[in-house]
C-alpha cells in the first residue's frame, strides 16, 4: 500500500487555489521567502493506520494555516470559510486512493499582531484503489 500523504497535499494544493479566494494562488507547501499576505500553507500531514480485516484504511489529519497581516487580517477568516465550505463532508479525489470521508474538525484563530492566523485541522479517510 502506498502512503496517500503526497497526493493529499497536492490535491489541497490545487483546489485551494481553485477557490477564487483572496489568497489567490499563494497556497504552499513551503512558503517563499517574502510572500504576500493572506496565503494559505498546506502542511504534510500525519498518518494513522486503520487496520481492518478485509482492506487498508488511513486516516490523515491535515493541517492548513491562512496567514495575514494587518492590512488583510479579516481575511483570515474569510479564506478559512471557503475552505471549510469546500471541503467539510464534501467529496474529494486524489492519485491512487478512494477518500472515504473529508472532514474539518476545528478551525483555530490567532491573532498576534503583526500577523494573524486561521489554523484549519481536517481529517481524510483512504483506503488505496484495487
Amino acid at each position: 500500500m502506498t502512503s496517500p500523504s503526497l497526493a493529499i497535499q497536492a490535491a489541497l494544493v490545487a483546489q485551494i487555489r481553485a477557490l477564487n479566494t483572496a489568497a489567490d494562488a499563494r497556497v504552499y507547501s513551503v512558503i517563499p521567502q517574502n510572500a504576500a499576505y493572506p496565503y494559505v500553507m498546506v502542511w504534510p500531514g500525519v498518518e494513522t493506520p486503520i487496520d481492518e480485516e478485509c482492506f487498508d484504511r488511513t486516516e490523515t489529519a491535515q493541517q492548513i494555516d491562512v496567514w495575514a497581516d494587518s492590512t488583510s487580517y479579516i481575511k483570515t477568516k474569510e479564506v478559512a470559510a471557503a475552505i471549510r465550505a469546500a471541503f467539510h463532508e464534501k467529496p474529494m479525489t486524489i492519485d491512487g486512493h478512494t477518500v472515504d470521508r473529508v472532514r474539518v474538525e476545528t478551525i483555530n484563530y490567532s491573532d498576534t499582531p503583526p500577523t494573524y492566523r486561521a489554523r484549519i485541522n481536517l481529517t481524510i479517510d483512504t483506503q488505496p484503489v484495487a
